[in-house]
């Protein structure tokens, strides 16, 4: 019996002692006192599935905790564009594996279901996923706007994955891709591209890792940093956003990726444990983002809510 208590003691103190040495990110770090930016959203983790089946948890699981995670995503972004206005959007990560393709793809869901007109550009030239997570073809795309001189409008090169949703895969993968984002044409494709949307989103690759994220994120309106609970340290966050902020780009939060719900907090409202589709409801076009587009046809003195 001394033996079994003496066990249970010493793991419960090493227990406590990894919880006091871990510097990763949780729900409960202090984010604006570490990248001078909000906690936008924490998405719960997501179970393990063959392939790509669980990355559009939007569309599949619409009523679960992660997508009204999105959704609140989406709020938060539109709460940030009425300060300062937000055409386009740049989401990276410090390291890889920390889920921005997936964050991207379902907020991209979340604004067109909302009535935005949405586009997402797969700026990761070097391991794009977004073509894979919608299942279209990745044959032609960014690369093949910014390399042909004689390539076609962006339009035909645009797939519609959803309503209101347009993707513009990566293309084939250049041998220079820092190089390639740093041309004028890809911000004068990004700038065409904002007039006739109300929101921009583009994926790029870990900040930490190349240099192309900092080349995307000067010329956007704004960046949002996906981190992984429990595995981004706080030393690789800050120092994301050191180099974002070297670069004069406009950090708007941070999202809290796969937090287990243990060291989470959930709302145990109804309806947002389990699939209840016939509660779904429609959602009204935003009213923040792109006030100039949504807004038409009302007069001054009554502006959209």
């Amino acid at each position: 019996m001394l033996a079994a208590l003496a066990g249970l003691l010493l793991g419960a103190g090493s227990m406590a002692a990894l919880e006091f040495l871990d510097n990763t990110v949780r729900a409960d770090t202090d984010f604006p006192a570490l990248i001078g930016a909000p906690l936008l959203a924490a998405i719960g983790t997501l179970p393990k599935v063959r392939g790509n089946g669980n990355q559009l948890f939007l569309r599949e699981q619409p009523v679960s905790s992660q997508a009204e995670s999105i959704r609140l995503l989406r709020t938060n972004i539109e709460f940030a564009a009425a300060t300062k206005e937000i055409d386009s959007l740049c989401l990276t990560s410090p390291g890889p594996g920390e889920g921005k393709s997936t964050v991207t793809a379902n907020l991209g869901v979340a604004m067109a279901q909302a009535g935005l007109a949405t586009v997402i550009i797969d700026a990761d030239l070097r391991r794009p996923n977004q073509h894979r997570i919608f299942g279209v073809r990745n044959d032609r795309g960014l690369t093949t706007l910014l390399t042909h001189r004689e390539a076609p409008p962006w339009e035909d090169l645009k797939v519609m994955v959803d309503t209101h949703l347009a993707l513009i895969p990566s293309g084939p993968l250049p041998p220079n891709p820092a190089d390639l984002l740093s041309l004028d044409r890809f911000r004068l494709l990004v700038t065409e591209i904002a007039r006739t949307a109300d929101i921009v989103l583009i994926d790029t690759p870990p900040i930490l890792a190349v240099s192309d994220p900092l080349v995307v994120a000067t010329g956007a309106d704004g960046v949002i940093l996906v981190c992984q609970a429990g595995r981004t340290r706080t030393e690789a966050l800050r120092r994301a956003v050191g180099a974002l902020h070297h670069g004069s780009a406009r950090v708007v939060g941070a999202v809290l990726n796969q937090q287990s719900a243990r060291d989470g907090q959930t709302y145990g409202y109804p309806g947002y444990d389990g699939p209840r589709g016939d509660e779904v409801a429609s959602e009204p076009p935003s009213a923040l983002i792109k006030p100039a587009v949504v807004n038409a046809g009302l007069p001054p003195s009554h502006p959209a809510r």
